[in-house]
């Protein structure tokens, strides 16, 4: 064989060693599309594992660790709204601190320990009233008290508020009345800031920031449109 002909011979064997790497390179990013798209398409959490688990190195890996990462606390919150009890949540906030649901969880802790401290005053208060009957003809007509106290109160009046988060400092606390204010104002017209100093679950002290004085129809419309816009609240009830 001359040196011309040796010379052709390598460059063959040069471009098949090339196009064979090019079409393993080319069979490996098609299944890989392949894969992402049927784990996009089933968008579950052992669909997005499973593509981990094939593709560690995939650039698109990361995409599907987060996305992982979002399906577990949305399944977690889920779970956690169903059961509906403080420990519930807590063992949300274990898992999940940073979420994106983890202040409507703290809010709901508190909301548990606002109920807990309101509830033994009403047996309380129902003794007197039992044991100390106002004469039938003193008490004025049932009917026209309500209607006039329809007439009269304001449209942000009222015995209820809506909780907008617990805090640790009561700097805190105010920062957070003025960025609600400057992102839902027209929802929050019309309401004064209330924020109440108290003693979580575990004796820390936090400052429980509230918006008041509201109806309670004012009360679940502001928090119902304040959840659609992904702000944690809770309605709270007279005391």
């Amino acid at each position: 064989m001359t040196g011309g002909e040796d010379l052709m011979s390598r460059s063959r064997i040069c471009v098949i060693l090339i196009s064979v790497a090019l079409l393993a390179t080319a069979s490996g990013c098609s299944h890989e599309q392949r894969d992402w798209h049927s784990a996009q398409a089933a968008n579950t959490i052992e669909a997005y594992e499973e593509f981990i688990s094939a593709h560690p190195k995939s650039g698109r890996a990361a995409d599907a660790q987060a996305q992982v990462a979002q399906l577990t606390e949305e399944r977690d919150w889920q779970r956690a709204s169903t059961t509906d009890t403080a420990d519930a949540y807590r063992q949300f906030l274990v898992q999940h601190p940073q979420g994106k649901s983890a202040p409507e969880a703290r809010i709901r802790i508190e909301n548990f320990g606002l109920s807990g401290t309101a509830a033994p005053a009403a047996p309380g208060a129902a003794s007197p009233v039992t044991t100390a009957p106002a004469p039938a003809a003193a008490a004025p007509p049932p009917t026209q008290p309500s209607a006039a106290a329809a007439v009269e109160e304001p449209a942000s009046g009222g015995r209820y508020s809506v909780q907008l988060g617990a805090f640790t400092t009561l700097a805190k606390a105010q920062g957070q009345w003025r960025r609600l204010n400057a992102h839902f104002g027209p929802r929050l017209r019309g309401t004064v800031s209330d924020i109440e100093q108290a003693k979580s679950a575990n004796g820390r002290r936090v400052y429980r920031l509230k918006a008041k004085p509201l109806t309670e129809a004012r009360a679940r419309a502001l928090c119902a449109a304040l959840r659609k816009r992904s702000q944690a609240c809770v309605v709270v009830g007279p005391s």
